[in-house]
């Protein structure tokens, strides 16, 4: 039972690591006038969190990228 709560807290504590990366990532890119759209940040939390490995990552983010022109 023990290790069961340990590992809530560390999901826990790496999912407020995540939000909290995701917060200054997005006021650096607001300050220079940038923006990413919900599709973008959610791509990018799956990256964080292992959902997906670095290959779909990129597969993905280029398939934004087109579709944003």
């Amino acid at each position: 039972m023990a290790s069961f709560v340990i590992g809530v807290i560390d999901v826990e504590s790496r999912q407020s690591e995540i939000e909290k990366a995701m917060k200054n990532a997005e006021t650096s890119l607001n300050a220079e006038g940038m923006y990413t759209t919900d599709e973008e940040n959610d791509l990018i939390r799956k990256s964080l969190r292992g959902e997906i490995s670095k290959a779909e990552f990129i597969k993905r983010a280029v398939e934004l990228a087109k579709h944003e022109r």
